[in-house]
């Protein structure tokens, strides 16, 4: 019984460690543009009705369900995340970084 409810909370808190806790050293675009060099490029992973509704000028929109398969599109150098909400960024931030991407910073788009 104690083997578990241990299960049940490891797995929970890894959910919730995954969605919830931020990225450390990813700092928002208004703190990354100190440090951002010439090769950047800005992901979109909003779905693509909120990218049409408010689009990022030179961004390549690639939606956070389509990441896991179309990762290998998106060009090599620093990674701006731009993300609807913190979930989203949080998610995308790490899948990206375990991929290894240089991920530099993020910016919300509500």
């Amino acid at each position: 019984m104690y083997i578990f409810i241990f299960t049940i909370i490891v797995v929970s808190m890894f959910y919730l460690y995954q969605r919830h806790f931020p990225v450390r050293q990813v700092p928002s675009l208004e703190e990354a543009n100190k440090n951002i060099g010439d090769n950047i490029v800005v992901v979109d992973v909003r779905d693509y009705q909120d990218a049409t509704h408010k689009p990022v000028q030179g961004a390549f929109n690639l939606p956070y369900a389509y990441l896991k398969r179309h990762h290998h599109q998106i060009a090599k150098g620093e990674i701006v995340v731009v993300a609807s909400d913190p979930v989203l960024k949080n998610l995308s931030v790490r899948f990206l970084k375990g991929h290894g991407f240089k991920v530099v910073g993020y910016q919300l788009i509500k």
